[in-house]
């Protein structure tokens, strides 16, 4: 496989995540300052900012795959938001007391009906579920000896709704 650089996305804050929509042909990147940005993949333009959505830096973005106009974050204050990019506001921020988010690279994610949301904890390991509708926790699951770090969500499993979650220590664990 031969593949080339297409295009150069120019920052002005440092960017710790990114995700490409292919509907709306747009770049979403998370950064340090507590924003999101968004590009224009034809251009390599800057099309949105949206500042000062979390304290302490963004740490992981993820566009909703059931709404194109969704985006999910995880910040270093230890919340997680959707955030409706055509308002550039926060339509849902989920929290708990146990959840910390503790790592720059610390990664959240819908699961594929987009009816979860979902993150690991950075000090306790605990991997926190949401249910978007009810913005409320839905379920906790414990099994990591070390801060998790890494969720993403499939398809798989007896149910269709499989988890990986990876923790510092490199721990992987499978969810059905």
């Amino acid at each position: 496989m031969t593949t080339s650089q297409t295009t150069t996305f120019r920052h002005s804050s440092t960017a710790n995540c990114c995700d490409v929509s292919e509907e709306t042909q747009s770049v979403a990147t998370g950064h340090l300052d507590g924003g999101i940005r968004f590009w224009d993949v034809r251009s390599g333009e800057r099309v949105l900012d949206i500042p000062k959505l979390h304290e302490g830096g963004v740490t992981s973005v993820q566009w909703n795959p059931k709404n194109s106009h969704e985006i999910l974050t995880n910040g270093r204050d230890s919340s997680l938001n959707i955030i409706d990019a055509r308002t550039s506001t926060a339509i849902s921020t989920f929290r708990d007391p146990d959840f910390r988010t503790m790592t720059n690279y610390a990664s959240a994610s819908f699961s594929p009906d987009a009816v979860y949301v979902g993150a690991g904890s950075g000090d306790n390991g605990d991997i926190f579920v949401w249910n978007v509708a009810k913005n409320e926790l839905e379920k906790r699951l414990s099994g990591h000896q070390n801060g998790a770090v890494g969720l993403s969500w499939g398809m798989g499993g007896t149910n269709g709704q499989q988890v990986a979650t990876i923790d510092k220590s490199g721990s992987l664990i499978l969810w059905a």
